[in-house]
């Protein structure tokens, strides 16, 4: 019975570690491109001892990091600070504190400190991966390769400023993968922008997460633990009637 009862332990864990993923997704439906997280691979790992007949076999998960890139739906905003990239691709994005990494979340501002930010308070570099400073501004205009220019707030109208290229980079045959912190890297490579992508100006790219479907799977996750479950409480009374059977009598 302990064979049984460990396929359950197993089994359990892998539908524990598949709601949390689904959890996760759930809350983050709403932040703008945000990239699905998938945790679909599997693997067995087989344990055994010398001079023993009997292997114990562990089932293992090799789909950390991994997401679904899937584009979002695109929603228009008129937002001249707001943008989405049409395709593949990435911004070059840096958080406070981490490593440069890409992101798909267009929901721009100017900061405090006049630096291009998006909603995460991410900071948005150029071509050279060096922040972009905004000076005040009447108008914004992106060109779809990513040409940043403005016109001065203090400036002739209709002179336009160019402030250079954001930092994109298409990621073609780079294999991406979420790091522990939630950020887009590549796994072996240095982020190098290459601006072959293409820019909407005025819109926002929404995630990719579909709450109905995680609802389903997640209803799924918890069907598969109450499931099991019953397998291990299973296995407990038949041990339990087994052992019981081959007890002597008193007397």
């Amino acid at each position: 019975m302990d064979k049984m009862i460990h396929l359950s332990l197993n089994t359990l864990d892998i539908a524990l570690r598949k709601q949390a993923v689904s959890a996760q997704n759930l809350a983050n439906m709403n932040v703008s491109g945000y990239r699905r997280d998938m945790y679909e691979s599997f693997g067995s790992l087989y344990m055994s001892s010398d001079n023993q007949l009997n292997a114990r076999t562990f089932a293992i998960t090799n789909g950390s990091g991994i997401f679904d890139d899937t584009q979002g739906r695109m929603r228009h905003t008129d937002m001249s600070t707001d943008m989405a990239i049409e395709g593949d691709g990435f911004f070059v994005s840096k958080k406070p504190g981490s490593a440069i990494s890409l992101t798909r979340r267009g929901d721009m501002s100017v900061s405090a400190e006049r630096q291009l930010v998006n909603g995460a308070g991410a900071l948005i570099l150029n071509q050279n991966l060096q922040p972009i400073t905004v000076p005040p501004f009447r108008k914004m205009i992106v060109s779809e390769g990513g040409q940043l220019m403005i016109e001065p707030l203090n400036g002739e109208p209709g002179v336009t400023e160019n402030l250079g290229l954001i930092g994109l980079i298409s990621a073609q045959d780079i294999q991406l993968k979420k790091d522990d912190d939630g950020e887009i890297r590549p796994e072996d490579a240095e982020i190098q922008p290459d601006q072959n992508v293409k820019i909407k100006q005025g819109y926002v790219e929404e995630s990719n997460v579909n709450a109905i479907d995680e609802l389903v799977a997640s209803m799924g996750y918890q069907r598969s633990y109450e499931l099991n479950m019953k397998l291990i409480k299973t296995a407990s009374d038949l041990d339990e009637n087994t052992a019981s059977l081959l007890r002597l009598p008193n007397g």
